[in-house]
């Protein structure tokens, strides 16, 4: 399987990256990708957290972050990346609109 990052999920790690008051957050960043590496391998490990338009979307918990991702033609895609503390509707709202255009 091969493991594709989109835009949308590269930025969330970004904002969190920019935005957090860890001391290190690389280090959390790094630990967090390797999580996700892991679907690579294991591509159900995340649990079912919708459907949407006839796609299952699957959510990875990684301590304070929910991975969310699909698989679809032998590659993974991670959609976005949440904090806990973020309002999961808004993001939702983006995952929906996600497969409205593509």
């Amino acid at each position: 399987m091969e493991l594709i990052w989109t835009n949308q999920s590269i930025l969330d790690l970004k904002e969190f990256r920019n935005y957090t008051k860890m001391s290190n957050p690389n280090v959390y960043i790094s630990s967090l990708i390797k999580s996700v590496d892991l679907l690579v391998e294991q591509p159900h490990l995340g649990k079912i957290y919708s459907y949407i338009k006839g796609v299952i979307v699957r959510q990875l918990i990684h301590e304070q972050h929910r991975v969310f991702y699909y698989i679809k033609d032998n590659k993974i895609f991670i959609i976005a990346v949440i904090h806990h503390r973020q309002n999961i509707q808004e993001k939702y709202r983006y995952i929906k609109k996600y497969f409205d255009n593509n």
